[in-house]
């Protein structure tokens, strides 16, 4: 969750990979200053969407059974949690994209996080962390005032 700490080109050097830059606890849902987050494509397939800068809670990403619980961002091109974890691994910045979130940037360049294959399955078992019925179900999260 912690912000990361990048060199001069991009390249991030130590600290974490900030994910709650704009996937804010407790329910990480999306910051609603954030700014398009590098896929500028449409559902359609055609043209593109640099406006699409709304995204529901990372709750609930995985169903019971540990698949998906469908296809990811506004175009449907991601279809696993990695390839979700990699694209914010390494974000380019395409022609056109003049909306991309800087938190998404170093110095006007695309974030490296260069993530280790150790960070990406904690991140993955984090996710799932977030899924389930029990907060929905269990009365002991029905008052928010106790």
């Amino acid at each position: 969750m912690t912000p990361p700490v990048f060199n001069t080109s991009g390249v991030r050097t130590s600290g974490g990979l900030g994910c709650g830059g704009c996937h804010r606890a407790p329910e990480f849902d999306i910051d609603p200053n954030t700014l398009n987050n590098g896929i500028i494509g449409t559902i359609a397939g055609t043209g593109i969407d640099t406006g699409n800068t709304r995204a529901p809670s990372l709750r609930d990403l995985v169903k019971t059974d540990g698949t998906t619980n469908g296809p990811m961002m506004h175009t449907g091109v991601i279809t696993t949690l990695q390839a979700a974890i990699g694209h914010y691994g390494t974000i380019n910045i395409a022609p056109g994209n003049n909306n991309l979130d800087p938190r998404l940037t170093s110095g006007g360049i695309g974030q490296q996080l260069n993530l280790t294959a150790t960070e990406v399955n904690a991140v993955i078992a984090f996710l799932k962390t977030l899924s389930g019925t029990d907060v929905y179900t269990n009365t002991k999260w029905s008052n928010p005032f106790n």
